[in-house]
């Protein structure tokens, strides 16, 4: 870019990356147990845990990434 600004979308990234990890983890894991599905259970808690992990790896990164090269 001419100005030398560019626009970063990954602060929305981890946001929506912690919040639907933490849904999936309060509503669609608790739903599934309480009807007994157990394999959905699992497959939800995983990647609950995945979306939340991947968020904040995301965050670390970039501020890793600003603290070095800004």
């Amino acid at each position: 870019m001419a100005s030398g600004l560019s626009i970063g979308y990954i602060q929305f990234t981890v946001l929506l990356l912690w919040l639907s990890g933490i849904l999936i983890l309060k509503f669609d894991v608790s739903g599934y147990a309480s009807r007994g599905y157990q394999k959905e259970e699992r497959i939800a808690r995983y990647l609950g845990w995945f979306q939340i992990v991947a968020g904040s790896v995301a965050f670390l990164t970039n501020w890793i990434w600003q603290k070095i090269y800004w």
